[in-house]
């Protein structure tokens, strides 16, 4: 429900459903009930929860909108691999939207067989209460569907999959449902007799409000082998600040890696500050991230870890070292603009082609140093050659790391 998306709440869908439903019959049949679980009960008793419900009462369009920062951190974290994968109780598309708009694929299951048959490289998302966009007139909406087909198989298959894959994992549960109490029902069985090794509950009421909201949720504390924690601040609030600690953890073991290099080159230590990640936004540390790994244009970040390459933390703690300071995900040195990309293995030519191809030139930099490349003296296009001021990233100049020290004084 935080912004941008700003989805509808459990009564605010109801009101919808009930508003629709006066108007279509008026007063020749009983207004529905103000709640949304004794609306679909109705329905669902009538066996007219899919065809009739959901298909003609509920806002068609409710679960669609922009992702925000919390449905962006999941599906970065899961693309990157630093979360092995996502339980959600949604049934919109936030999170794999998310993931499409950082170039990746998010992985859905709607229950413990599909998440089991995705794709190994795929992260999976498993949709316990169903997918809006995939199956919609079997989301689960009322109590009774826990009981009946195909909803009832379909947790069981999830319960079975969860059991296996959270042994001695970290959980970390973020929020609940406090319109829909019986939904938290479905997540407490699903994760059935898990024994996690830590356990982390996300919600601004803390440990007293998820004690008395969600007992059942509680009761999974007590199966924490190390120990449970409880952060008293938004889901929207923790992903947000955990993905950005992520990635500051990210691009500081990326630049400690070329620290032995850099005192074994300069002859002294590099300071704490030249180690330390810049304070930048998610955006540009996730735009860091995919250059300290060598992504191309259309690749997500795929590694929760940097390679171990000395030579592009040895690039950084030399920019750092001759005075650049952080400008989002570049860096900037005595007026110019300088980005550093992984390049290790490819020719300097085709590497500068597949970037020239899908970045505007608004936001090329005046340097890109391709570290690891080898500058085979090609042109990356004929027609851009040599000056190509007009063409897209015709202004940038693409040099290997050698050539950056004499371009840029780096020692």
């Amino acid at each position: 429900m935080a912004e941008p998306s700003c989805l509808p709440s459990a009564w605010d869908l109801a009101q919808f459903a009930k508003d629709a439903y006066s108007a279509r019959y008026g007063a020749d049949r009983p207004a529905l009930s103000d709640d949304i679980e004794e609306q679909a009960e109705f329905f669902f008793h009538r066996s007219e929860l899919g065809t009739v419900y959901l298909a003609t009462l509920i806002n068609p369009h409710a679960f669609a909108g922009p992702p925000n920062r919390g449905h962006a951190s999941v599906a970065d974290l899961l693309l990157s691999g630093a979360a092995k994968f996502c339980v959600t109780t949604n049934v919109d598309t936030m999170i794999e939207t998310a993931g499409q708009q950082l170039h990746g694929q998010v992985g859905v299951g709607l229950d413990g067989h599909g998440v089991a048959a995705l794709p190994a490289e795929l992260p999976p998302l498993l949709k316990i209460h169903g997918c809006w966009q995939t199956d919609r007139s079997n989301t689960v909406w009322a109590p009774s569907q826990l009981d009946a087909e195909p909803v009832k198989s379909m947790v069981e298959r999830s319960s079975d999959w969860l059991n296996q894959n959270l042994l001695n994992k970290d959980l970390v549960i973020i929020g609940y449902s406090t319109d829909w109490d019986y939904l938290n029902l479905i997540l407490a069985h699903a994760l059935g007799a898990i024994n996690p090794s830590r356990i982390i509950f996300v919600n601004p009421s803390g440990e007293e409000g998820i004690r008395e909201k969600a007992p059942d949720l509680y009761a999974i504390a007590a199966r924490a082998k190390i120990e449970s924690y409880f952060v008293e601040v938004s889901g929207n609030v923790f992903l947000d600040s955990l993905r950005k600690e992520f990635s500051r953890t990210f691009v500081r073991q990326a630049i400690f890696h070329g620290r032995a290099e850099f005192q074994e080159l300069s002859g002294v230590e590099p300071t704490e500050a030249q180690l330390e990640p810049p304070d930048v936004s998610n955006q540009d540390f996730w735009q860091m991230r995919r250059d300290l790994l060598g992504c191309l244009p259309n690749d997500p970040a795929h590694r929760p870890k940097p390679f171990h390459d000395p030579q592009i933390g040895l690039t950084i703690l030399q920019l750092r070292a001759a005075g650049a300071e952080s400008e989002g995900s570049h860096w900037r040195l005595d007026d110019r603009s300088v980005r550093v990309i992984r390049g290790s293995g490819q020719f300097l030519h085709k590497l500068r082609a597949s970037y020239d191809a899908n970045v505007a030139p608004a936001v090329y930099p005046d340097i890109v140093i391709a570290v690891g490349a080898e500058n085979a003296s090609l042109p990356s296009s004929i027609a851009r050659e040599p000056d190509g001021s007009i063409a897209r990233g015709g202004s940038t100049k693409w040099v290997t790391r050698i050539e950056a020290g004499e371009e840029l004084g780096l020692n």
